[in-house]
């Protein structure tokens, strides 16, 4: 049987954090196998029962680390095995939080998967010793919320391509990449190559999803009541890497 919980973070935190989850797999329950596919966010995953396992195209099998960051993801990275016992908590960064809160550099964590401790500090190993002290979701995430206000008040500035890429995500990409290069007076080329230095990626083209192309590009437009509105790819593609990204939380995953 698996459980779930999800909080959405207090309004200080909401620039930096997108949402709590909490995932509880009971003992004897069918191995879930869900792929890891693109997604812009970061995540902080504290196990404190059985740890998953990521099964790569190439044959390595890994242990989770109890205390693990993904970073985001470029394309579709291997396959991971929940089992039962398994008890996380997660936290759903924004795209470009890390620099922020932690003054790490996006590009460190593109498309790695690894110890949470070792990449961004010794800090990451009290705050889940703290968590795993108690069992409640709503004392883990005051917990939580507490450790990442104590980074938020301290946050740092980011770069101007930090900015360019924080304006877009809050207009949904409804803005244009060129008008927006010359805005902040640089070229299209240099706005790619700063976005790959910073990013570890370029602007475009943002990870498509299977999900994406299923279920959302035969109904760009919808009916809304008289009037029709045209979604944009960005808005488009960020609701699907949520919800893909959050599959194995949820417990979409098929068993085994």
């Amino acid at each position: 049987m698996l459980t779930l919980k999800v909080r959405r973070p207090r309004t200080e935190l909401r620039p930096y954090v997108r949402t709590f989850v909490q995932r509880h797999i009971g003992l004897g329950s069918p191995v879930m196998i869900e792929p890891t596919t693109a997604q812009l966010e970061q995540i902080f995953a504290f196990d404190f029962g059985s740890r998953a396992e990521l099964w790569w195209p190439d044959g390595r099998i890994q242990v989770v680390d109890t205390m693990a960051v993904a970073g985001a993801q470029t394309r579709f990275a291997c396959h991971m095995h929940l089992r039962g016992g398994i008890e996380s908590f997660g936290i759903f960064f924004s795209p470009t939080a890390f620099v922020h809160l932690f003054g790490i550099p996006s590009c460190e964590f593109t498309n790695t998967h690894g110890d949470a401790e070792g990449m961004v500090g010794h800090s990451i190993r009290a705050l889940w010793n703290r968590l795993g002290e108690t069992s409640s979701f709503e004392d883990r995430v005051l917990i939580a919320e507490e450790f990442l206000m104590y980074h938020a008040a301290r946050a740092r500035s980011g770069s101007t391509m930090m900015a360019v890429a924080e304006y877009i995500f809050h207009h949904n990409g409804a803005v244009n990449v060129a008008d927006l290069a010359y805005e902040c007076s640089i070229g299209m080329r240099n706005s790619n190559e700063n976005s790959v230095a910073r990013q570890g990626r370029p602007p475009k083209p943002l990870p498509v999803l299977p999900a994406f192309r299923r279920l959302w590009m035969p109904r760009l437009r919808l009916r809304r009541g008289r009037g029709w509105m045209l979604r944009t790819a960005l808005d488009i593609t960020t609701r699907c890497t949520w919800f893909t990204t959050s599959r194995h939380w949820a417990g979409a995953a098929r068993p085994n």
